[in-house]
């Protein structure tokens, strides 16, 4: 499972080197204090993201997934070392990030505004692992060209969810129900923390089960 895990990594050593100047340049771009609080997390959520669609797509473009199933290998554990690697790329990112804001701000540039914290380390952990819960189901089930789709719909997603969000907040934050659900959000961090924990870990093992059903079913 290790040596699945390492390949996952060697092949994508040019992805590793486009994610470090695509932290440098989003850090750079995101230097306003509006955006200074999501960028640790968009940038290294959507840097795992993109690990993880590599590692698939060098395996469904290449024919690998044959040749992997022609060793003498458990379908399981091919699954299972997907699911770590998910792990693997989200430390990577965090760490691309993280060491790359501290530097910067080492360096004495205006860029960017903070350090990366640990609510930053969470809230990648969260939106990594449901986003990854939600993919690796179809590409373990339908593969890699038909689980494009999926992704289509994902870019949609991260297109028009932010500008509704944003507007939502703005027509319905004077209202009192609103407010109320702040206050009651911001007096109860333990709970909120741990529901942000516990449900993408659920939904990761949900996610694995089905992988696993799917993948030893599939025919290649």
């Amino acid at each position: 499972m290790y040596s699945l895990i390492l390949k996952d990594l060697l092949i994508q050593k040019k992805t590793l080197g486009f994610i470090l100047g695509y932290s440098i340049l989003l850090l750079f771009v995101f230097n306003s204090p509006d955006l200074a609080e999501m960028v640790y997390v968009m940038g290294a959520m959507v840097s795992s993201y993109i690990l993880i669609l590599g590692a698939c797509a060098y395996e469904g473009k290449g024919g690998s997934e044959i040749v992997l199933n022609s060793f003498p290998l458990r379908r399981k554990d091919v699954v299972r070392a997907r699911y770590f690697s998910v792990w693997v790329f989200m430390f990577l990112s965090l760490v691309i990030f993280g060491l790359g804001g501290a530097i910067m701000k080492g360096l004495g540039l205006p860029f960017p505004l903070r350090y990366l914290n640990w609510v930053d380390v969470v809230g990648v952990a969260v939106s990594s692992l449901l986003l990854t819960s939600l993919y690796l189901p179809f590409y373990f089930k339908f593969g890699y060209i038909q689980a494009r789709l999926f992704n289509a719909f994902m870019f949609l997603l991260f297109f028009f969810v932010p500008a509704y969000v944003m507007n939502y907040y703005q027509e319905n934050s004077t209202k009192e129900w609103f407010r109320q659900t702040i206050f009651f959000l911001d007096n109860h961090p333990a709970w909120l923390i741990g529901g942000l924990i516990i449900v993408p870990f659920l939904m990761l093992l949900m996610s694995y089960l089905l992988s696993v059903k799917f993948y030893q079913a599939r025919e290649f």
